[in-house]
């Protein structure tokens, strides 16, 4: 698909700033006609604060004039007078200072986007250039223009997930993708182990719950490593679907899909497995790993904004949700999409501006190569895991041979007398945004994500902050070595 050449201002701060510039003037030169009327004879005052009259003494258009004198009124620093022709006179009520008005504060809401980093698991930033394509006129989602554009997205898609497999789009989030999977195939016979860790596997036991009546949780500690030998146990039950998370963001730990892929193959089982923060940051091959469902989310490692999710579905897959009859979702049933697709349609209006947003964000990905990709991640999460560490700080998850730390997000375990609020408030004051603990983990672990477009510096930002704010909480006394030897790496690599 030929991309279009978009045409924006180079510099939206400074487009702003003299929008700004050009309000204010606009209200002082009303303001002045306004005291000037005053000392004028009345049948020339009535006369000159009617708005034709007003716009022509303050040489500003009937718009332009009508505009501010409302809201001159709504802030009370001028108010109207009697009946037409109306007069108005100069309160002074809702005066503000020439601090109050200034225009750095009235771009507060603006550099508030510059001056705060992500470092989450998800949304991550968004490069202006992905964010830019969703002021992109509207199209027709029933027209060849989409149509092409669609088809493009599911082809780099499947590139991204290394499949031969289905892929479709849905407008909605990981956890609507993660539902899709398990409505689609599941009803009330079904039964369905849930291999979980964290909390993002326990929700797929929480969604097959409402389908199933015959669901095995396998509840392991949070952040410790999946025991094989107990994957072995719960499979005994010969289940229909297993699922489970691949790269587990509330305790910054990997899995092992490979083995349990093995594992359920034994059985005849269908593997559903959220990639949701895997795909487009580390391996990921889903006809590799015998994955017969997987999942993808928009606002993760590919690096584009929220909202949108992609789902792949295998042969196997398919022929156990062709078995279920009744219950299926409506607005995720994936035969919906499947028969949509052969027309380069979604079944029913897909949220637009977020795929202009996910096919610039995949064009992102196919420039820098997945290869490269992955390896900066990697890079970056183990700059991170070095550089807490040389500060003294502990990694929560527990990890076994076939585990490994999470490329993507990496979890610390809180150091002791440093509250969360008080070490995201300090990261927070210094530009940096991180995440806490999720709800038992709450108040225990602080995660610092590595995912979609960051860079190094951004890395070096967030480490830097960090050992700030352990100084100034008397956790450290001094410097870190990690940093340092951080820093040197990346010099070395660029």
């Amino acid at each position: 698909m030929q991309k279009e050449v978009l045409s924006y201002h180079p510099n939206a701060y400074l487009e702003h700033r003299r929008n700004v510039a050009k309000g204010l003037r606009a209200r002082t030169k009303i303001l002045k006609v306004i005291e000037e009327m005053r000392s004028k004879e009345v049948h020339e005052r009535t006369a000159k604060l009617t708005i034709e009259g007003m716009s022509k003494s303050a040489d500003l258009s009937y718009s332009a004039s009508l505009h501010h004198l409302r809201l001159l009124e709504n802030e009370r620093i001028v108010k109207r007078e009697g009946k037409r022709p109306y007069r108005w006179k100069i309160t002074g009520e809702g005066q503000k200072s020439l601090d109050d008005i200034s225009i750095e504060k009235e771009l507060n809401s603006i550099m508030k986007e510059v001056e705060e980093l992500l470092m989450i698991p998800g949304p991550v930033p968004v490069l202006p250039r992905i964010r830019e394509v969703m002021t992109k006129p509207m199209i027709f989602h029933r027209g060849d223009e989409f149509g092409t554009m669609y088809e493009a997205i599911v082809e780099q898609l499947r590139t991204i997930f290394k499949t031969r497999n289905d892929i479709f789009v849905l407008s909605g989030s990981g956890t609507c993708a993660m539902e899709a999977a398990i409505g689609n195939l599941v009803d009330r016979d079904k039964k369905v182990v849930c291999i979980a860790n964290g909390k993002f596997g326990e929700r797929f036991g929480l969604i097959a719950d409402r389908y199933s009546e015959h669901v095995k949780a396998l509840n392991l500690s949070w952040g410790t490593a999946i025991d094989l030998e107990s994957v072995k146990a719960a499979l005994d039950t010969n289940p229909d679907v297993v699922t489970m998370v691949h790269n587990e963001t509330s305790t910054g730990i990997l899995n092992p899909a490979q083995e349990v892929g093995k594992l359920v193959k034994k059985h005849d089982a269908v593997f559903v497995l959220d990639c949701i923060t895997s795909i487009g940051g580390d391996e990921a091959p889903v006809d590799e790993l015998g994955v017969d469902i997987a999942i993808v989310g928009s606002q993760k490692c590919l690096g584009a904004p929220p909202g949108m999710s992609a789902i792949s579905i295998s042969e196997k897959a398919w022929s156990l949700i062709h078995e279920k009859q009744n219950g299926k979702p409506f607005y995720t049933d994936l035969e919906a999409y499947k028969n949509s697709f052969g027309k380069k349609q979604t079944p029913y209006t897909p949220a637009v501006p977020l795929l202009f947003a996910l096919w610039e964000a995949l064009e992102v990905i196919k420039e820098e190569g997945m290869d490269r990709r992955i390896e900066r991640h990697r890079k970056l999460s183990k700059a991170v895991r070095a550089a807490v560490t040389g500060l003294g700080l502990t990694l929560f998850p527990v990890l076994n041979e076939v585990s490994n730390y999470s490329n993507t997000v990496t979890a610390i375990n809180l150091p002791e007398g440093l509250t969360d609020e008080t070490l995201k408030g300090g990261m927070r004051k210094r530009g940096v945004i991180i995440a806490g603990g999720q709800e038992k983990l709450k108040g225990e672990i602080f995660r610092i994500a590595t995912m979609g477009n960051i860079t190094d510096k951004e890395v070096l930002k967030t480490t830097h902050a960090l050992e700030e704010v352990l100084e100034e909480n008397a956790v450290i006394t001094q410097s870190g070595k990690g940093l340092e030897e951080v820093k040197s790496d990346f010099s070395r690599t660029g």
